[in-house]
């Protein structure tokens, strides 16, 4: 927009005061008039972009005025509403026990049958019988507690959930967590908006940005990130197509991606207040759904997911020593201590994955490679402990399979 109106300016310019013997001044004539065309053909192309988004742009999410984005329904096998689960009943039929999963992208690592809900669920049909408690996904990519927290009033609670679980993921659910920040889709393409001037018109968001740029761009990272995973993936990896041998991120930028998440660790930044909004923000989320279940008579539980470089030792010292840190100077699990100290507050049953993450992760992978989600042995290990959390819940609850 910015170059469509200086060419205007400029066009005008020679316009009103050329230089009638001249030549140069006809040169440089044309060449603004092509610098104008050129703009008004990137004007026209926004204009496109902005009446066809509604038609054209069907990608994996899909804007949501209410929560800004959501997984779009029937893409890539998701249900009505987006999740990666199968179709419920709203109506809970009865002798059922529902438990509703809320999570970022940790409920879609492994598809809808190999991921740690889908596990959960067979092993609560192996202990009761067949189909006697529900595991509903209702996990959504790219969100933190607070925007879960939004998904649930607007779509969880229609299922009369007896029980809900929330997925804590200690990597990162503090750290996103900016209390204006609101995350919508348009045009296919992510932005970060803040949500205390957000604009609409009709009901769709208006963005001061460059749509047609914003679209190139992302796309073009995400293709530029794929060429450097392949670049780092060794001859084998490449050979055999398989999510254990192929890395999700290059060692560069997967590093960084630790390393920003690592700075939530930092004891003189936390020192200094920083993230004290976050952090006020998701207990604050903690609190008000502790409420709002409560009033409902549906049981809240939370299980805390560990970040690999709690995990693993290895990788916690390549991200140190790749960016020159001291250990001393990083608390690595601070997270999960805030977090349980405040659920104990508010009488919330949890299971802390960590400590058992960290053993098991001695003998065997846990993550995908160069991935911050859990590969099948770690959703399997996940769905182990989370069954064992969550059986005498559902046991001592008024609606127990066991009580029928």
């Amino acid at each position: 927009m910015i170059f469509a109106v200086i060419s205007i300016i400029l066009f005008l310019y020679l316009t009103i005061f050329r230089n009638k013997n001249g030549k140069p001044w006809l040169l440089i004539k044309k060449a603004v008039f092509a610098c104008l065309a050129i703009s008004l053909c990137l004007v026209l192309l926004e204009i496109v972009m902005i009446l066809s988004e509604p038609y054209l742009f069907k990608g994996f999410y899909q804007y949501d005025p209410d929560l800004g984005f959501r997984v779009r329904a029937h893409s890539n096998g998701t249900n009505s509403v987006g999740f990666n689960d199968r179709d419920y009943e709203l109506n809970k039929p009865d002798g059922i026990f529902r438990i509703l999963v809320l999570g970022d992208s940790f409920g879609w690592a492994g598809g809808k049958e190999g991921n740690y809900t889908a596990i959960l669920e067979r092993k609560f049909e192996s202990y009761y019988g067949r189909h006697r408690v529900d595991v509903i996904n209702a996990g959504c990519p790219d969100t933190h507690t607070a925007e879960q927290f939004a998904l649930l009033k607007k779509y969880g609670l229609q299922y009369h959930p007896d029980m809900v679980l929330v997925g804590f993921f200690a990597g990162n659910d503090f750290y996103d967590a900016d209390p204006n920040r609101k995350r919508i889709i348009v045009n296919d393409t992510i932005y970060d908006i803040d949500k205390r001037f957000e604009v609409k018109i009709l009901g769709r968001p208006i963005i001061f940005k460059s749509r047609l740029w914003q679209f190139i761009k992302q796309r073009f990272i995400a293709w530029k990130d794929t060429n450097e995973v392949h670049a780092w993936d060794s001859p084998k990896s490449q050979e055999e197509d398989s999510d254990e041998n192929k890395g999700t991120f290059s060692e560069k930028a997967y590093l960084e991606i630790e390393r920003l998440r690592l700075g939530f660790c930092h004891i003189p930044s936390r020192e200094k207040g920083a993230f004290g909004k976050n952090i006020d923000f998701i207990l604050t989320t903690f609190t008000q759904m502790k409420e709002l279940l409560d009033a409902r008579n549906i049981e809240l539980v939370v299980g805390i997911y560990p970040d690999e470089f709690q995990v693993d030792e290895d990788l916690l010292s390549q991200v140190l020593q790749a960016y020159n840190l001291e250990r001393d100077e990083y608390d690595i699990e601070f997270m999960q201590r805030l977090l349980k100290r405040h659920l104990d507050d508010l009488n919330v049953g949890y299971t802390d994955l960590l400590d058992s993450f960290k053993k098991e992760a001695m003998k065997r992978r846990l993550y995908l490679l160069r991935d911050t989600h859990w590969n099948p042995a770690g959703n399997e290990l996940a769905a182990d402990m989370l069954f064992q959390f969550l059986l005498p819940h559902v046991d001592t609850a008024p609606d127990s399979p066991a009580r029928r």
